[in-house]
């Protein structure tokens, strides 16, 4: 199955226009000169109503992330230094969330809660929860950093660990995926997570990917 790829990397057509007999005349040109003005500091991120457009961050987080908000829809969910997320269609069965955390420990091979050493070895042992289904994997580039990517479904009847964050343990319900990217930082393990329906998850990759592609991560 086709892992998604949610770091999009674009490509410039260059457009060859064959030279002229004669040489145009050549025109004036202007250059405007950079402006002066400082982009806006991020805005804090808070619990409460909707996010309107603009750049975010939480600052107790480490290392340092900014993310934009440019759709209708997102929510703050949970609110912690060591794990935050936003949400749409909050309180349903098809909610969508992108969420940033500090791993401190990943559930692995038997179900086992494993602590974290690296990317490469936390994303290892999902793939060993028995409690989940790898759909696929890769390499991930994301807000300025390598590391791996792994897709998971819960086919089963209950609910499933997948990590240990600060506010507790990470589970996911029955009939949801988890696009999760793992990345070694000065600070640990941080993952960056979106997750949606099964039965509405194309339209959970169309939503966060906005999100996703505007991640910022610095200091690590």
């Amino acid at each position: 199955m086709h892992t998604p790829r949610l770091a999009l990397a674009f490509m410039a057509l260059l457009i060859g226009a064959c030279a002229a007999d004669s040489a145009p005349a050549e025109e004036p040109t202007t250059s405007t000169p950079p402006s002066t003005t400082p982009p806006a500091a991020p805005i804090e991120l808070t619990s409460g109503g909707p996010l309107p457009p603009g750049t975010y961050t939480r600052r107790g987080f480490r290392p340092p992330v900014t993310f934009a908000v440019e759709a209708d829809g997102w929510f703050v969910g949970t609110l912690d230094d060591g794990f935050f997320d936003i949400q749409q269609d909050r309180g349903t069965p098809d909610v969508i969330a992108v969420q940033f955390a500090l791993v401190l420990a990943v559930a692995g091979d038997g179900g086992a809660m494993t602590p974290a050493t690296t990317a490469g070895e936390a994303a290892a042992a999902i793939k060993l929860n028995p409690g989940l289904v790898v759909l696929g994997e890769s390499a991930a580039g994301l807000g300025g950093l390598e590391g791996w990517a792994v897709e998971v479904e819960n086919t089963g009847d209950t609910t499933s660990a997948v990590m240990q964050v600060a506010p507790g343990t990470l589970s996911f319900d029955p009939n949801r995926r988890l696009w999760i990217s793992l990345f070694d930082t000065g600070e640990g393990i941080m993952a960056v997570i979106v997750g949606g329906s099964v039965a509405e998850w194309d339209r959970a990759l169309a939503l966060a990917q906005p999100v996703m592609e505007t991640i910022v991560i610095t200091g690590s």
